[in-house]
């Protein structure tokens, strides 16, 4: 039994180990070698798969594997699949395909109920596209979907709901947001008392009655730190209410109004249940890359001005662990 003929083969990143006849970099191999849980990456395409050799995503995904099988004349991707799910060094499962088999859809069926698969598929057969998605492969809309819808299953926990708070410093901003739940049936959750009279007496600024979504402008000043006041008392609300599943915050700074995104470790720590996904939103470039750091840091998912993408990954995750996981 062995792999190919005509494959790329294997980027062992936990291992340092690789059969790739093109580049893998030291850099790369080093920064994955301690991966504890990360992304297994199957591709129907040797230059895709080899090209995590020598590129990451803008924000720091741990890859665990990356293989390409070719021909695939003994071993296939269902093999392939069936070896990831046992992987306990692979959490999250993300394949590029061009064509669909049979026995795909059967091994799907098996691994999606334990570990999140994710596909791009680009060819023609949409019966058997839909075969795969009804198996429970969660379809993205694009390639690099893959990996940034990826890191959403990786670090976020499972969603108890689907109501969510929103933290932002603009009506546009939390707008933009709340257009894309409503496409996506997701709910602004409703805070109790408690919570509401909390933010209104704390945070004020342009905040609605029910205190969600939390809108801090205009604040009393234009400095880091009482944004990181407003940030750290509105978020620590919102996560300790019951009514809420989920947060969003939305960045939205120039340098003046930056503020430590650390403030968030303790926060994880005390809401491990609760999903946070930041969305950088016109964000001043040096501070972006500060937060994009530190939330890679603490493992909260970052996207730069994908407000749709955010939200659907929400519910990508919403939908997985509510009709398709299945505890052991």
């Amino acid at each position: 039994t062995y792999l190919g003929p005509s494959m790329l083969g294997i980027i062992n990143f936990i291992d340092n180990f690789t059969t790739s006849i093109i580049p893998v970099r030291k850099h790369i191999m080093r920064e994955y070698k301690n991966v504890k849980e990360g992304v297994g990456f199957i591709a129907q395409s040797g230059g895709l798969a080899g090209a995590l050799g020598w590129w990451t995503p803008s924000q720091k995904l741990p890859i665990s594997k990356v293989i390409h099988l070719g021909r695939g004349l003994h071993i296939d991707e269902s093999d392939i699949l069936e070896y990831f799910l046992h992987d306990s060094t692979i959490k999250v499962i993300s394949i590029f395909l061009r064509d669909i088999s049979a026995k795909l859809i059967e091994t799907v069926k098996i691994v999606s109920s334990l570990k999140p698969i994710l596909f791009f598929y680009v060819g023609k057969d949409d019966a058997m596209q839909e075969s795969l998605m009804n198996a429970g492969g969660i379809s993205v809309k694009n390639y690099i979907e893959l990996f940034e819808l990826a890191k959403i299953f990786l670090w976020c926990p499972k969603p108890n709901g689907p109501n969510l708070g929103i933290i932002g410093p603009s009506s546009g901003a939390i707008h933009l947001i709340v257009k894309e739940m409503r496409d996506q049936k997701l709910a602004l959750a409703k805070p109790g008392r408690e919570t509401q009279d909390i933010i209104l007496a704390k945070v004020g600024g342009s905040t609605c009655e029910y205190g969600n979504p939390v809108d801090y402008w205009p604040p009393e000043r234009f400095i880091g730190t009482k944004i990181c006041d407003i940030y750290s008392t509105s978020a620590n609300s919102l996560l300790k209410d019951d009514n809420v599943d989920g947060l969003i915050l939305a960045l939205e700074f120039f340098l003046e109004i930056e503020f430590d995104f650390m403030i968030f470790k303790d926060l994880r720590k005390l809401y491990p249940d609760k999903p946070i996904i930041t969305i950088l939103i016109q964000a001043e470039k040096e501070g972006s890359k500060r937060v994009i750091k530190t939330a890679s840091e603490l493992k909260i998912p970052v996207f730069e001005n994908e407000i749709e993408r955010a939200i659907r990954g929400y519910r990508l995750l919403y939908d997985y662990y509510s009709k398709i996981y299945k505890k052991k």
